[in-house]
């Protein structure tokens, strides 16, 4: 077993000694026959540096794979990681696995994988552990490699403590490390129907040194599952992101609360960040202060339920380690090099998906057409479908058809999605608060919203005017107002139409 002393201070004595205890007693417990290797390894300092020197062959792996002595970089250790890679596939004799065959041996994502491979991200140890074995390593190997694995980590913690922080005068100790921020809210255990989604979010990762960091903004409808993705996709990436992963819900959507104020927002991230005073002074000052903590940090940084960009600015790190991902009711256009994703519904076989996922395994097996109804009456959206799914999970004698003939009349529609805290009227009145507080133009679209939802399939401009009886031009105005908060879907210049559930929300309004 390898010493587990650290480099010029008692075992005892910070983080990296823990890791390198924890990791030796992980290791010779997980694996059969380790042993100890009776006082042949000894650690020191080499050329400024933390290195080892190991007798009796005891440094490298086995052929093909090695040396492991002196990697301390994130690079050097997916060096290793091809190396087993292309002995795996020597030894079967055929190609080398790819990411995508790798995740599916794993359940892991393929582009976490991809950058585990590159370089780009340091495996978690039970990640890693995992890996090496599924590429074939022997448990003398793991042992080597694990080693190496956690002083990689070491290393990385003592460059980021040299980052700034000092200890007492005449001491070497650089003081405790800065904490690691974990608030990301519980991860919803599948989302059916968003693999295209996930796919396109795997643009969130650390960018190379000299770019900024990559802005991800979600916008869509109410009820359309923007929070449950930001969060889920958050939690898959996360490895990428190993100094931590800040949230904040912005309550801009919410009914009942007022929107959080970015300087609110901005105090509890230093603090989650260690910062060493809080900066009451003005909001400039905390966000300097923010960014200058994020410097050379790898943070993913999700921002719930924005309200308009001027609330999101202030909080985006100028770090090209870092990455930001928004949700928002409407298009946060105005956010600078933002990528912008567009959740719709969830086509016919998803929304069965999400519904039986919610109602419980084999709910729903013998009656498929009350199923299928009931994903209609829902307009495919995934809250919706969530409300209807824990109805039936908490009416467990109720057969689903019971359920679907509720929701058959529109009258009680949106009355019936509602269970416990979940609720889709109230998810859809974000919209029309919005709308209110959009000045003149904004209250007259929320007027003409309940004339609108009285006509029935496609709306165009002339069509528009004529139910309302304003001149073209100021009813285009309003209905472009109207799809800013995700009242209407315009697929094509002046053509407009409602979301069933939309409609039949505006057509209650007084």
């Amino acid at each position: 077993m390898f010493a587990t002393r650290p480099w010029g201070r008692s075992a005892k004595s910070g983080t990296a000694g823990q890791i390198r205890m924890a990791s030796a007693r992980r290791r010779s417990q997980g694996v059969a026959g380790a042993s100890r290797c009776g006082g042949c390894e000894r650690w020191q300092r080499e050329r400024g540096r933390r290195s080892t020197r190991r007798t009796g062959g005891c440094g490298r792996a086995a052929a093909g794979v090695g040396p492991v002595d002196y990697v301390d970089t994130t690079d050097a250790l997916a060096a290793l990681l091809r190396q087993l890679r292309r002995r795996a596939a020597r030894r079967n004799g055929g190609a080398q696995l790819t990411y995508r065959q790798l995740a599916a041996r794993t359940g892991w994502a393929h582009g976490v994988i991809g950058d585990y491979f590159a370089g780009k991200t340091l495996p978690p140890t039970d990640r890693f552990d995992t890996l090496v074995q599924v590429l074939g390593a022997t448990g003398r190997e793991l042992r080597l490699l694990a080693t190496a694995r956690d002083r990689v980590e070491e290393a990385r913690r003592s460059r980021l403590a040299a980052g700034g922080r000092t200890g007492p005068p005449g001491t070497d100790d650089a003081g405790p490390l800065p904490p690691v921020p974990r608030q990301l809210p519980a991860d919803v255990p599948e989302l059916p129907g968003r693999g295209w989604e996930l796919d396109a979010l795997d643009v969130l990762r650390p960018e190379a040194r000299g770019g900024g960091p990559v802005v991800v903004a979600l916008d869509g409808p109410g009820g359309v599952g923007k929070s449950a993705l930001a969060v889920h996709t958050a939690h898959r990436l996360a490895e990428r992101f190993p100094d931590g992963q800040l949230y904040a819900d912005l309550r801009g959507s919410r009914h009942d609360e007022r929107p959080v104020a970015p300087a609110d927002v901005l105090r509890r991230f230093l603090c989650a960040l260690g910062a060493q005073r809080l900066y009451p002074c003005s909001a400039a000052d905390a966000v300097a202060a923010y960014r200058t903590l994020l410097t050379e940090r790898r943070v993913l940084i999700v921002l719930d339920n924005a309200r308009d960009a001027a609330q999101v600015r202030p909080l985006l790190p100028a770090a090209h380690g870092c990455a930001v991902l928004v949700t928002s009711l409407g298009v946060l256009a105005a956010v600078n090099g933002a990528n912008h994703l567009h959740l719709a519904p969830l086509r016919p076989p998803a929304s069965i998906a999400v519904l039986e996922l919610w109602a419980g395994q084999g709910r729903l097996g013998a009656d498929r057409d009350a199923a299928e109804a009931i994903a209609r009456h829902c307009g495919h959206l995934p809250l919706a479908l969530r409300i209807a799914g824990a109805r039936l999970a908490a009416r467990p004698r109720w057969p689903a058809r019971e359920l679907a003939g509720r929701l058959a009349d529109p009258a009680r529609r949106l009355a019936e999605l509602s269970f416990a805290d979940l609720d889709m009227r109230t998810a859809l009145e974000a919209g029309h608060r919005e709308l209110l507080t959009r000045g003149p133009t904004g209250r007259a679209a929320a007027l003409a919203l309940p004339l609108l939802a009285a006509e029935q399939g496609e709306l165009t401009v002339a069509d528009a005017a004529a139910t309302t009886g304003g001149a073209p031009s100021a009813t285009e105005v309003i209905l472009e107002q109207l799809v800013d908060v995700q009242f209407l879907e315009s697929r094509a210049p002046g053509r407009y139409r409602f979301h069933p559930l939309t409609r039949l929300f505006a057509r209650m309004l007084p």
